[in-house]
């Protein structure tokens, strides 16, 4: 030990700051490469993923608005039939009714677009009717 000097010792001491120093540059390089290797391809299949359930869900609330109208499109026919078979077999329906077949004859031609026997039945019926 008698054979160390202050400038053995100062040497000593930067190299192993440089070895610490550079190894922990290593160790940080190493981190941004694996982070790249590993996380951007993960990053990349969650996006991918996200799309695709994002249109899964925007079809299946696609295919929910188009059962819903055929819904309220069957609905308005039932209602329609009823009414004007109630109306030719003589029923006595009141006012308020009759508004409310309006309503949803409205509903049926503007709304649906419905144009079939339920329209032409509407014309002979409510002719007769009047």
């Amino acid at each position: 030990m008698e054979n160390i000097t202050l400038g053995t010792l100062a040497s000593s001491v930067g190299f192993l700051a440089a070895f610490i120093g550079s190894c922990l540059l290593l160790i940080k390089y190493a981190k941004k490469i694996f982070q790249k290797a590993i996380a951007d391809p993960i990053t990349k299949q969650m996006v991918t993923n996200k799309k695709e359930i994002d249109d899964k869900i925007d079809k299946l609330i696609k295919d929910f608005n188009n059962k819903l109208n055929c819904l309220g499109e069957d609905q308005c026919k039932n209602y329609l039939v009823r009414f004007l078979a109630d109306v030719e077999e003589g029923v006595n329906v009141s006012d308020l009714e009759t508004e409310r077949a309006y309503d949803a004859y409205d509903k049926y031609t503007n709304v649906y677009h419905g144009n079939s026997y339920i329209h032409s039945r509407w014309n002979k019926v409510m002719k007769i009717k009047k």
